[in-house]
């Protein structure tokens, strides 16, 4: 769902934002909101620096997966899958956190009980084993994993994090960025 009422822009703010915050390269992560009722899903585009998105550069695709505007991110089939899983998703937020992935990568997932903006906004967290970005089996794996625990927070192994919102993009990167924020506390809490 769109805060503003404009999906288009909402997800170029949300890309600006993330990139300003440290937590996607120019080029890194993506996002998108999707109208059920038009059946269709927008997301960030592939190769456009974040810092410069334009809500005109937002591509528009199928919930089948075919492109309706311009060039999705290489991760749209991960973004549908989970729109397929969860029925209440409104908006889904992919990032490369790089505090998150060095608590991953020491084999620890971020604590809730360490931050309240974590456990308010997190049903649960998950970790999603590897699969390569954009790949059909990662959308497969992060499907099954929304289907069995309904997390809508995802760590994925070796690549970042996903979540998603009931209800709206805005919602989404709130959860993000305190996945972050909670990951560099444990971080420097020595966790």
């Amino acid at each position: 769902m769109s805060w503003t009422g404009n999906p288009e822009r909402d997800i170029a703010d949300v890309m600006r934002l993330l990139y300003e915050r440290g937590i996607v390269q120019v080029r890194g992560g993506n996002a998108s909101i999707i109208d059920r009722e038009k059946g269709v899903v927008y997301m960030s585009p592939t190769g456009i620096p974040r810092n410069l998105l334009d809500p005109r550069d937002v591509a528009i695709v199928g919930l089948n997966g075919g492109v309706i505007r311009g060039k999705p991110t290489s991760e749209w089939r991960m973004h549908l899958a989970v729109y397929e899983a969860s029925p209440e998703a409104k908006a889904v937020v992919h990032a490369h956190p790089p505090h998150l992935l060095a608590l991953s990568y020491r084999g620890l997932l971020p604590d809730p009980q360490y931050l309240t903006e974590v456990r308010v906004g997190a049903r649960c967290i998950h970790l999603v084993p590897y699969a390569p970005p954009g790949s059909k089996e990662l959308a497969e794996k992060v499907s099954s994993t929304i289907k069995a625990t309904g997390c809508n927070a995802l760590i994925l192994e070796r690549h970042g994090a996903l979540v998603y919102s009931d209800k709206t993009i805005y919602h989404a990167l709130d959860l993000l960025e305190a996945l972050e924020d909670l990951s560099k506390i444990m971080l420097l809490m020595g966790k």
